[in-house]
């Protein structure tokens, strides 16, 4: 048998890849190969021969391919949902465009009426999911079915397949030969249907989950039908490898006040709080030794010696993450004067811990007494909180309370003399809906005396008017801009008509989505 020469194509063979290296070799250097699959050319040798016979394969690369067999794509399943009116579906063409804001309301509103986004947008939507992923399960609420069935042919979509849907129904040959998103979904349909057998599924398989990610997605799914039969596996998941996945079973854990891991963790403040002198607190910072207890708190044991940073965090997590119990057992007064105790200590740190611990823990009479040590200073204080070092404290504060309650606090917090930045401080802690007393205080605020000195200011306080009122409160408003504010010129003019605008706009779309 003959070998044949480096510059030889065999027959029916592509010649492209001999004539680009001969290409790149030069003609001088390596004679032009024989392309037997090409049409003869004028030229044999040299340059011209090599051009031309590149010519012809590219012209032949254009124009076709030598067909293969592939594997048949699955069809579409077919619309589940009924697709959203002419009307919304025009709208959301909007909002894609022009209002992108306005996204996460849309989706919600179309999932809630049980209607699906229409098909032609459902690209555009997986788009913005691969970029944002708080937009993710509204999209799969909306997407339906066919968003799911798209999902499988753009790597860059494929985050739809993880996200649970109220429709999946467990099967085990999924769980047990699916993918890691199909896995997930099936383990999120099984807790939903049956939580102890979910966990005792999880339970028999976590030893031989080797990725930490999977482990970590299957946990998530355990908040359905989250019960104190789960605090034993959860118990377990806080040696796991992945600080990610231990950081999720304390959350998880801290949702079980009367587990053991709970108790754990009130005998750790004993030991490192106690009553102070004159009605104060002491508490000692956790040591880098304490190894049962950075155990407890989902921590990794430091390698070296740790600093004053460090011992403050480790407090900081216990106090967030012990139940808010233990507090007024050990001091023997009620939330109030545990925040009183604490605050009169002059340490910040322990103060804003407990503040954070109680919007974890989302408990509202601790909430209450938090805020009502305001009441006398409502308005001076309340705005030193929402400007101060602890800004980011007061949102959680006020979204533990039913929005009537929070809304009526802050509807009394601010008076004439209050500045622009100050009222829009507040008001940005305040999350929606708010109520219609609230919104109609915040617009006949917008007519005092002060806003037309800062329109920046004005601004941002019409858009989040904009964003939290409720859009059927829109007639009620004002039509035209408060008088005081549109002096000196457009600029607040137009902040307030835009926010007619959006309200106008987001009445129209719950209209269409109902």
């Amino acid at each position: 048998m003959t070998t044949p020469s480096p510059g030889a194509s065999s027959p029916g063979a592509d010649s492209w890849d001999l004539l680009v290296s001969t290409a790149l070799v030069g003609t001088a250097r390596r004679a032009v190969p024989d392309t037997p699959d090409l049409p003869a050319t004028a030229a044999t040798e040299g340059a011209a021969a090599l051009l031309d016979r590149a010519a012809l394969a590219t012209v032949r690369r254009l124009a076709g391919y030598t067909p293969a067999r592939v594997a048949p794509i699955d069809p579409d399943p077919g619309p589940d949902l009924p697709e959203v009116g002419g009307q919304a579906a025009r709208r959301l063409a909007v909002i894609l465009a022009d209002w992108p804001e306005l996204l996460p309301e849309w989706l919600d509103l179309a999932a809630a009426a049980g209607l699906r986004a229409p098909a032609e947008h459902l690209p555009a939507l997986l788009d913005r999911g691969a970029r944002d992923s708080a937009l993710r399960h509204s999209i799969a609420a909306a997407g339906g079915s066919r968003g799911r069935w798209l999902a499988r042919f753009e790597p860059d979509w494929a985050y739809l397949l993880t996200e649970s849907d109220p429709a999946d129904v467990f099967d085990e040959d999924t769980w047990l030969h699916g993918t890691e998103g199909e896995r997930r979904r099936m383990f999120g349909a099984l807790r939903a249907a049956d939580p102890a057998r979910g966990r005792e599924l999880l339970a028999k398989v976590w030893p031989d989950l080797r990725k930490a990610e999977l482990r970590r997605r299957l946990l998530e799914a355990m908040e359905t039908g989250l019960g104190p039969d789960d605090a034993d596996l959860l118990e377990t998941a806080l040696d796991d490898k992945g600080a990610n996945v231990r950081g999720l079973a304390l959350s998880l854990l801290t949702r079980l006040p009367h587990s053991a891991h709970a108790d754990r963790l009130r005998d750790h403040v004993r030991a490192h709080v106690r009553p102070g002198p004159k009605d104060t607190v002491l508490a000692t910072p956790v040591e880098a030794d304490e190894a049962g207890l950075l155990r407890d708190l989902a921590l990794a044991r430091p390698t070296g010696e740790i600093g004053r940073r460090e011992r403050a965090e480790y407090l900081w997590t216990l106090v967030t993450r012990t139940p808010l119990d233990v507090w007024t057992d050990l001091l023997g007064t009620d939330p109030a004067g545990v925040l009183e105790r604490v605050a009169r200590s002059g340490d910040d740190e322990l103060h804003d811990a407990l503040l954070n611990a109680i919007g974890v823990q989302r408990d509202p009479d601790w909430a209450r007494a938090a805020l009502g040590m305001l009441e006398g200073r409502v308005t001076d204080r309340l705005v030193s909180a929402a400007r101060g070092r602890r800004s980011l404290q007061l949102e959680p504060l006020l979204r533990v309370l039913p929005t009537a309650e929070r809304c009526t606090l802050v509807e009394h917090s601010f008076g004439p003399g209050t500045g622009t930045r100050d009222v829009w401080s507040l008001l940005n802690a305040v999350p929606g809906p708010w109520s219609a007393e609230l919104t109609h205080r915040v617009v006949a605020r917008l007519g005092g005396k002060g806003w037309d000195r800062d329109t920046g200011g004005y601004r941002s306080v019409c858009l989040l008017l904009a964003e939290r009122t409720p859009p059927e409160l829109v007639h009620g408003l004002p039509q035209q801009t408060p008088a005081l504010a549109a002096v000196g010129g457009g600029p607040s003019d137009h902040a307030y008509q835009t926010m007619l605008t959006t309200l106008r706009f987001r009445l129209d779309m719950h209209k269409e989505l109902v």
